[in-house]
């Protein structure tokens, strides 16, 4: 951001110049004063990359708050503010130079702006450290003091309570420190933070106020002492399961929403979102960079002030030697496009390295980072205006402290996949009209029923005899697919029973594994017999329940139940209807809903009818490429191109 007082000496935009901020000794409540200064980044140059939130940039928060730069005034947001005051060398030693964006970049220069943000990567990487600045300290913070002691017991699995009296006290002390840390702190949730973090050249200081330790020593504390919690975590859960009690003794450490877990799987959650930046700290070192497919994934619940940012921040974690030649521009960084421009570029660019179909398989979900697209009949949203169906609105935020988004619900077990042999398939490109997503696949069948489901474990379990009517009803009905096909179609339709359909034959909390035969007991169990302690049990937040009811509490109000026409039955995103068509897009391990549009469009000289993509499904029966391998493959179907806006 820029001053009135101050005024910025433009960069030549023909080099890869610079500007570096002179930080000046002082005490700690003195003004800060700043010089600025030009320089090339491929020069020797020595300073330091502050990495950290900007904090709110409106007016209300930044009035007062100046540094001299070069003698002018020049207005910081609070949380800048406070950083330097922090960094600021003491009175008598040298000065300090660091690369802080909202002062070394002109911000109402969107021309600037741009060049400056193509040369993030270097800029990051260049520096001689990066410093993670969290904000100032508060009560837990005394825990920085014993991170270095906890970080060299990384390598074990667990501690002796009797042999190791001295951790288990400080593990005490540790309680509730790394989900704060996470999600308290901001700077976890910025997407800048991912880029910055990763192109550090050596080991990245993490500052909380007066305290600070290095990056390796933050994980490696987290580590060992999220991985002691979680071990209790499942011994707890094990003898509760194994002792038939609904119970968690000590009511606690886990949560009864799932949404909402408990105190010891926050900490979990916490370990994960660490290990995640740190997995991709050490991926960016090794190899280079990342898919963008990939970095939207781990970046879903990640905020930016400029939604563009959202796919800008990502740019430099590229892999430049894995990039095709005609790919290396296809997203160019430019504040005048329109976001809705910004995100679909960002999706053709992913559809011609081959991921599209599936980051869509994804993200086309209720309540994560990109929920299905506004279509008509469907619920309005605050989707970024203009985006067509196929393109995720990825300024939406993930709620909750889920571990993996939520289109993983109809995902099937690993190994699986609705593409079968086509699973690896490169598939779908826009056309010139910018709009339009071309892609191969399958036409599976119509939806016949749509059936929402309850809206708690109680309802949803109590729907289940309903349900089983509907799904035999359905199978009864002739395939309407063909007579080459029809036999085939059959056995699908009968080779996997509902209970197995409903959770996506996962096992609770892997979601990698096939679900396990000893679920069907349980399933007939909720079947056949009362269910209404299930909510008294749910209300209090204490419930054990057992592994099938986890997942199908993990799926409700997520899904609905559908049959089709050729009595398909599984379950689809609530916002299906009669009438929508279910196709295999080839390259995605899930089929779609799509929806007839009511427009044609116009393809080399012919009308073709194109689509609206709804969302994933889980289609009983044709999850482990059924239609794909023993239809298609055998020449039985023909593929289908569908034209998607």
């Amino acid at each position: 951001m820029s001053g009135n007082s101050f005024r910025y000496l433009p960069l030549d935009s023909g080099r890869r110049e610079i500007r570096i901020l002179t930080l000046q000794p002082g005490a700690f409540e003195e003004p800060l004063r700043c010089g600025i200064s030009t320089t090339d980044i491929d020069t020797s140059s020595v300073y330091n990359s502050l990495s950290y939130v900007w904090g709110d940039p409106s007016s209300s928060n930044i009035q007062g708050n100046t540094v001299l730069l070069d003698g002018h005034p020049f207005p910081v947001t609070t949380n800048l503010l406070t950083a330097l005051r922090h960094l600021r060398p003491p009175a008598g030693a040298g000065a300090t130079a660091l690369w802080v964006d909202a002062v070394c970049i002109n911000q109402q220069d969107l021309d600037e702006r741009r060049h400056q943000v193509t040369m993030m990567r270097d800029i990051y990487s260049s520096a001689e450290r990066v410093i993670i600045w969290l904000g100032e300290e508060d009560d837990e913070m005394d825990v920085f003091d014993y991170l270095p002691l906890l970080a060299t017991q990384s390598h074990r699995q667990g501690i002796d309570a009797k042999q190791d009296q001295h951790l288990v006290d400080l593990m005490g002390r540790c309680s509730g420190f790394f989900s704060g840390l996470t999600d308290r702190r901001p700077w976890f949730s910025r997407v800048w933070i991912i880029q910055e973090l990763a192109m550090a050249r050596q080991d990245p200081l993490v500052v909380c106020g007066r305290k600070s330790v290095s990056w390796s020593i933050l994980t490696k504390a987290c580590s060992f002492v999220v991985g002691a919690i979680s071990t209790e975590i499942g011994m707890v859960r094990r003898k509760g399961q194994q002792s038939g009690s609904r119970k968690l003794p000590g009511g606690g450490l886990g949560g009864e929403d799932p949404e909402e877990p408990g105190e010891g799987d926050i900490e979990v959650f916490a370990k994960i979102k660490i290990d995640v930046l740190d997995d991709l700290y050490t991926t960016i070192r090794s190899r280079g960079g990342e898919s963008l497919r990939k970095l939207l994934m781990i970046s879903r619940s990640s905020e930016a002030t400029d939604p563009r940012d959202r796919i800008y921040a990502l740019l430099g974690l590229l892999n430049p030697d894995a990039l095709e030649a005609e790919s290396r521009d296809a997203i160019t960084v430019d504040y005048r496009k329109p976001t809705s421009e910004v995100y679909t570029d960002a999706m053709a660019y992913i559809f011609a390295q081959g991921d599209g179909p599936y980051l869509l398989s994804y993200v086309f979900l209720p309540g994560i980072s990109a929920p299905a697209p506004h279509v008509p009949g469907l619920p309005s949203t605050t989707r970024q205006p203009d985006l067509p169906s196929w393109v995720p609105d990825f300024s939406r935020q993930v709620a909750g402290k889920t571990t993996q988004p939520r289109g993983a619900l109809f995902h099937p077990p690993a190994g699986a996949g609705a593409s079968g042999a086509g699973a690896q398939c490169k598939n779908g490109k826009r056309l010139e009209d910018n709009r339009t997503l071309q892609i191969e696949g399958l036409f599976v069948d119509t939806i016949e029923q749509v059936v929402p489901l309850g809206a708690t474990l109680d309802a949803y379990v109590a729907q289940l005899p309903q349900l089983e009517s509907l799904a035999s009803a359905a199978k009864k009905r002739p395939c309407r697919l063909g007579a080459s096909v029809a036999p085939l179609v059959e056995v699908f339709k009968s080779q996997e029973p509902l209970w197995r359909a409903l959770i996506a034959n996962k096992r609770f909390l892997s979601g990698y594994d096939p679900a396990p035969s000893s679920y069907e007991a349980t399933y007939l169990g909720l079947l056949n017999g009362p269910t209404k302690q299930l909510e008294s049990n749910h209300e209090t937040g204490r419930a054990q329940l057992s592994d099938y009811e986890q997942c199908l509490r993990a799926n409700v109000g997520q899904q609905s139940f559908f049959t089709t026409r050729s009595g398909f039955v599984g379950t689809c995103v609530p916002d299906s209807r009669r009438g929508d068509i279910i196709a295999i897009l080839f390259g995605s391990p899930v089929p779609f809903v799509l929806r007839p549009a009511a427009e044609s469009i116009r393809v080399a000289g012919s009308d073709r009818p194109s689509y609206l993509l709804v969302g994933a499904l889980y289609v009983s029966g044709i999850m482990n490429g059924e239609m794909v391998d023993e239809l298609y493959c055998e020449d039985l179907m023909d593929s289908t191109t569908f034209f998607i806006r």
